[in-house]
């Protein structure tokens, strides 16, 4: 079996390296596991449920990261996450259209 190395920069990057690993081994297992006719959906399923927590877990350790860095070198406090705020009736701060 072959084998890969991964150079990493911390633990929180090794964890989110393993975990895209993880994904991608649960779309494959579960292409072979579904129903005739049903692999792709299968698949799509934990690619949106386990990658979309994959991306959410790892843009906020990059914001994290990012934030003590500033905080260390004596920066300001990064801003509230975009949308964290938004006045009721809006998505994300924006207007929906009529």
């Amino acid at each position: 079996m072959p084998t890969l190395t991964i150079e990493y920069q911390d633990e929180a990057e090794r964890l989110a390296l393993e975990q895209a690993i993880a994904v991608c081994t649960q779309m494959r297992q579960a292409a072979p596991a579904a129903p005739a006719g049903a692999a792709r959906a299968a698949c799509a399923r934990v690619a949106l449920r386990d990658g979309r927590a994959l991306l959410r877990r790892a843009l906020a350790g990059a914001l994290q990261a990012r934030a003590a860095r500033d905080e260390q070198k004596g920066g300001r406090r990064a801003p509230a996450a975009a949308g964290a705020a938004a006045p009721a009736g809006t998505r994300g701060g924006t207007r929906a259209r009529s």
